[in-house]
């Protein structure tokens, strides 16, 4: 009995120690001035977590430098897209007006974010650089947040870490109203990263999605099941030594488009093959990318075609699509058994249930961005947190968006049979995900070496699935209602590219390859087709690098599209 009582007392002084661990935040205060306050004596924190209350403000007055462990959490009410009243967090400017970041990572600091929203827009309508800055911490993670209307990095990480997880987060405005889109991205690692989580995450309205600063290996990575829309210029410049990309929704990616002189650095949607000439190197790399889905409303195609590109005077200049990756890639895929590319989804429209893109305003930026005017159209959505005349804020919460979709190919088109992108959406899914997470992961690491729905080398038709060689099972796009020519994929290609194209009608279908002097070098369809989606295989080891045009007549249908081939 005496025993027993020992161990009640020594389990209630625990617990008690757990509470006292714990420090509610006053929203009548900073919060930075409430943490330093927090400290003790030997430099250490009296408290461990700090609370906070839904539908309440709390406010920095400064950037707060962390060298502890720093936990600040808000009620769990489901998923933060969902949470009608979250705790929100925002930083006041500097007394010149100029933004501020809200936590430094000093040596020994880490940070742990849960279940709140965080705005970087201050009420002077400048933006914050950056919400958490890493000098020298050795942990990030933020799960369950909110990040809004930044205008660099929501983090920036110039320190060697251990860990950063960022999961079942949403990030909206990565904020670049004006001329340059680099930047607005959710993080950018300057350094080494032992392992880099990325899972279950809606990226909205986005200058870029991630950023490394250096020629060299930082990352062990996975990416897995997120939504990324509306992304300005070429998604990732991580070099990662091993990485595990798949089951993503990228839509809109990359809509700025490019030109023929923006052929590395811009051009492509990742960069990790950066290495691939650098010796004895891939054996230290191991990749496997495949299961995603990129996607390109072909309003930017038409508006490139049709709009910039008469004002823009040399070819050179022409804006065109950019490519998944490099050339060189296929080097480093015959060099090394541990990197390989499975084939990814490509123009299969989701079909999202709401979609606030503003698409105009998108296409205006192109316009300015290309012609190099003054005028920069907003294309952000409403932000979160909106400052009115006196001072006092705004919640806009949640937004009008709900990117769930209706594409049932879609809905099990990931590696582990679940929907692509973020699975938030998809309540269900995400919990099957989450019980067997540790299959799906072991799996997606032997796909490394044993993938056998791949990419193959040289062949830049193998690298895509698309909707006509697919069946679908949804009845609206089983039968076009009309006819189309689609944009060949790649473009610019060497030595192959696919071309997709409908057929509303039974019917003769022609298309025709001409050079620029409008001189026939190809028929590649010369049949009666039902209707129906198709594609066809242009190989041009014939001929000579430069631009060509292919047509299609089928019935009164006629159109003309130009495709470039680089060898």
């Amino acid at each position: 009995m005496k025993k027993l009582v020992l161990l009640l007392f020594v389990l209630f002084v625990g617990l008690g120690t757990v509470v006292a661990q714990e420090m509610t935040l006053d929203s009548q205060q900073f919060v930075n001035t409430q943490i330093i306050a927090d400290t003790l004596a030997d430099g250490s924190q009296a408290h461990s977590v700090y609370k906070v209350e839904a539908g309440t403000w709390y406010a920095f007055d400064g950037s707060l430098d962390c060298d502890f462990d720093l936990v600040i959490e808000g009620p769990d009410n489901g998923w933060i897209l969902n949470d009608p009243t979250p705790p929100v967090f925002f930083q006041t400017p500097s007394s010149e007006g100029t933004a501020r970041d809200m936590i430094n990572l000093n040596q020994g600091g880490s940070v742990v974010l849960r279940n709140i929203l965080l705005t970087g827009l201050h009420g002077n309508d400048v933006n914050i650089s950056s919400f958490v800055r890493n000098l020298a911490g050795y942990k990030i993670v933020w799960d369950n947040c909110a990040f809004t209307d930044h205008r660099d990095h929501c983090t920036r990480s110039t320190g060697a870490t251990e860990e950063i997880t960022i999961t079942d987060c949403v990030f909206i405005n990565g904020d670049r109203r004006g001329s340059s889109p680099f930047g607005g991205m959710p993080f950018r690692l300057d350094a080494e990263c032992l392992q880099l989580t990325f899972e279950n995450n809606t990226i909205f309205n986005a200058a870029r999605m991630m950023g490394n600063g250096g020629n060299f290996f930082t990352s062990k990575m996975t990416e897995i099941h997120n939504t990324v829309c509306n992304q300005q210029v070429n998604g990732h410049e991580l070099h990662w030594f091993e990485a595990l990309q798949a089951n993503n929704i990228y839509h809109n990616w990359s809509w700025r488009g490019r030109t023929l002189k923006t052929n590395f650095y811009e051009a492509p949607f990742t960069t990790w093959d950066h290495f691939y000439d650098v010796e004895n190197k891939l054996d230290s790399v191991a990749v496997y990318q495949g299961h995603n889905l990129f996607y390109l409303d072909p309003t930017f195609l038409d508006y490139w075609t049709n709009t910039i590109n008469p004002t823009v005077a040399a070819d050179s200049d022409k804006v065109i699509q950019s490519v998944l990756w490099p050339t060189g890639v296929d080097t480093t895929i015959t060099e090394d058994d541990n990197f390989t590319v499975g084939k990814n989804y490509w123009q299969f429209d989701p079909r999202f249930v709401n979609n606030p893109s503003k698409i105009d305003s998108m296409l205006g930026w192109c316009l300015a961005n290309w012609t190099e005017e003054d005028h920069y159209p907003d294309w952000r959505i409403t932000p979160p947190v909106t400052w009115n005349e006196d001072g006092t804020p705004t919640l806009n919460w949640p937004p009008d968006m709900d990117l769930s979709y209706t594409n049932t190919y879609l809905q099990t088109a990931g590696t582990d049979g679940l929907p692509l992108g973020d699975l938030n959406w998809f309540p269900d899914a995400k919990a099957t995900y989450l019980a067997n997470r540790d299959t799906y992961i072991a799996a997606l690491r032997d796909s490394m070496a044993n993938a056998s729905w791949v990419y193959i080398p040289g062949d830049s038709a193998s690298a895509v699935v698309t909707p006509a060689s697919t069946a679908i099972g949804d009845d609206d796009t089983a039968i076009p209602a009309a006819y189309s020519l689609n944009q060949n994929y790649p473009n610019p290609f060497n030595p192959t590219t696919t071309i997709e194209y409908s057929i509303a009608k039974a019917g003769l279908v022609t298309i025709d390859l001409y050079n620029t002097l409008g001189q026939k070098v190809k028929t590649l369809v010369n049949s009666n087709q039902i209707s129906g989606r198709y594609t066809v295989t242009v190989n041009a080891n014939e001929l000579s690098s430069g631009v060509y045009f292919y047509s299609i007549k089928a019935g009164d249908f006629s159109q003309t599209k130009k495709m470039i081939l680089m060898k």
